[in-house]
């Protein structure tokens, strides 16, 4: 009489363990998305500083010119020269040339620094996406693990049949149930 319990029992069990890997795949995997889903906002938040920082290189860049042109301006007028034009308005043209380049290059790194963060924020975007995607699978996978194990399929042409399965012994036990 407990014979034809035991693949019953046998089924549920197999039914249970398939239940919890799922959810273990499903668990790391949104895990795994949450991860690189905080990874994308450091990232990003760090190039926002890192954008503010290029801003601050600038503007002091901007401010030594203006300090160094200023000096310059007031030495020759000291010494009596005249600031519009020759030797003091060619050293302040220098230096003035001298600090754009300056900014170019802290312009350029800046620049470069964001590309490199938007890329970085891409792949972790991409990432954190893949990994929903395999919780999805998990869980589609898990379903269909799940009601096979417990339809069990029968011995003939692949059809599901009971958590019986498709065993011969328990043919006439099914045959009395219509099955």
């Amino acid at each position: 009489m407990c014979a034809p319990l035991l693949p019953l029992v046998v089924s549920g069990l197999g039914a249970i363990g398939t239940g919890i890997s799922t959810a273990n795949a499903m668990g790391q995997a949104r895990a795994q998305a949450a991860a690189a889903e905080a990874n994308a906002a450091a990232e990003s938040n760090a190039a926002r500083i890192g954008q503010q920082n290029m801003r601050d290189a600038a503007l002091q860049q901007y401010r030594q010119m203006a300090a160094a042109s200023g000096a310059q301006r007031m030495m020759a007028a000291a010494s009596g020269d005249a600031v519009g034009y020759g030797t003091a308005a060619n050293a302040q043209n220098d230096t003035q040339i001298l600090g754009q380049e300056n900014l170019a290059r802290t312009y350029a790194q800046g620049n470069q620094n964001l590309i490199g963060s938007d890329v970085a924020v891409a792949n972790d975007l991409g990432q954190a996406s893949l990994a929903n995607s395999r919780g999805d699978a998990a869980l589609v996978g898990g379903l269909f693990n799940l009601g096979t194990g417990l339809l069990g399929s029968t011995g003939s042409g692949g059809r599901f049949g009971t958590a019986l399965g498709g065993a011969n012994q328990y043919s006439s036990f099914k045959a009395g149930l219509g099955l």
